[in-house]
């Protein structure tokens, strides 16, 4: 979970609670949802003796390459121990470069007892998978449900994140050994709030890839996926310093947005652009009383010129990206906007707290990715995640008064 990007595209609060050594550790949203108090019947959290684990348990995931993988339960728990671990660090988040794996619980209303699982993209991730679009989910009863990681992003990371999990454990006991293991079997796949369940999963089957499409005057006229993202790449690093809040401080791997529209209708127009996340959030900011101007080619093309405006009460305010406690604007920068789908930190800080230099990159995954946009010129909230589409209008003399918005 990254602490630091209350980006636009999601919004990400975590709060974690660790009890019990590795008796269970659970994160929330902004609702914090138990445990009340525990009855003899109804326990919360993954089991305290681990050793008793059916580790050998196992469903098949296969990827988008139509490989076969067995994905076992000491695999997921492996991925738990390192978020314990970081959790017990006390602030520095000392594994989020590692195949880590978060738990969540839950109450169940329908069986009546505590869930304790996994987030699904953090295998997919753990699993080299982390552009995936369609998923299939396939139970040993031969029942299915399909799911976007949209959908899964949407629940997990927006607003309540409501989970949506792989569970593992219930009534802290291991699932396959719980009252619920004859139709649960080893891992069932169930929400908070989410109407459809699979129960005694077997396998997961990517079906589709994650697709950034360029609409161009509402038609698609390019996309970009998997396959093409390294079309024409670059690698830089952006970093800015700030006291009231985190820095920005990485190695990126991208395409530059200007390249992406050169093979689009709009090369060499004038232009307004807008993205958006998979979750339906955007970047300029397109909401409420604070709108902010959509990017135009010059932006893209040259550059942004901080402060960048909002629109405020009818007017344009040009504080809203001003940063320290003394509000300065930020440094300009000669980088231009893009498109990032690999990273790598070089210890960002804020809040008292200093999080570790990644030793290499990784690709960006669900939790700020596949695909996320950097502004340089602009500060880290209002980048945004899970970029799903870009929308650009074009015009054929300048572009008109009011149409920024």
């Amino acid at each position: 979970m990254d602490k630091k990007d209350i980006i636009i595209g999601v919004l990400l609060i975590c709060i974690v609670g660790v009890s019990g050594g590795l008796g269970y550790l659970f994160i929330a949203g902004p609702e914090i949802f138990g445990p009340p108090s525990e009855g003899p019947t109804n326990l919360f959290g993954l089991p305290d003796d681990w050793s008793t684990a059916p580790n050998a348990s196992y469903f098949i995931l296969y990827n988008q390459t139509g490989s076969s993988i067995e994905v076992t339960l000491k695999d997921i728990l492996d991925g738990i121990a390192l978020a314990l671990e970081e959790q017990a660090a006390g602030g520095p988040e000392i594994n989020e470069y590692k195949d880590i794996i978060y738990p969540y619980t839950f109450l169940d209303p329908v069986s009546g007892y505590y869930i304790t699982g996994v987030d699904l993209l953090d295998i997919l991730e753990k699993y080299d998978t982390g552009f995936g679009w369609e998923l299939e989910i396939t139970s040993n009863y031969g029942h299915r449900l399909e799911i976007t990681t949209g959908e899964l992003i949407t629940r997990m990371y927006h607003g309540d994140e409501d989970p949506i999990i792989l569970a593992i454990a219930a009534n802290k006991e291991w699932l396959a050994e719980s009252p619920l293991a004859p139709n649960w079997g080893n891992f069932s796949f169930i929400g908070k709030q989410f109407p459809s369940a699979i129960y005694d999963v077997s396998q997961v089957d990517v079906m589709s890839n994650w697709t950034v499409e360029v609409v161009v005057n509402g038609t698609v006229e390019y996309s970009i996926e998997q396959t093409n993202m390294k079309l024409n790449q670059y690698d830089d690093e952006y970093h800015y310093d700030r006291d009231d809040w985190w820095d920005f401080h990485r190695h990126y791997w991208a395409r530059n947005i200007s390249e992406i529209i050169s093979h689009t209708s709009a090369a060499g127009l004038n232009y307004t652009v807008r993205f958006w996340s998979a979750d339906d959030w955007a970047a300029p900011w397109p909401f409420g009383g604070k709108k902010e101007l959509r990017y135009n080619n010059t932006h893209i093309e040259q550059g942004i010129t901080p402060p960048y405006p909002q629109w405020a009460n009818g007017d344009l305010n040009t504080t809203a990206d001003l940063i320290n406690v003394t509000m300065v604007p930020m440094q300009q920068s000669d980088l231009l906007m893009a498109l990032v789908y690999a990273d790598q930190e070089l210890g960002e800080s804020g809040q008292g707290i200093t999080d570790p230099i990644w030793p290499s990159r990784r690709m960006c995954g669900y939790h700020r990715g596949p695909f996320y946009l950097i502004i340089p010129g602009r500060p880290r909230n209002t980048y945004l995640s899970h970029i799903s589409r870009i929308e650009i209008t074009t015009y054929t003399g300048p572009i008109p008064p009011g149409f920024y918005l």
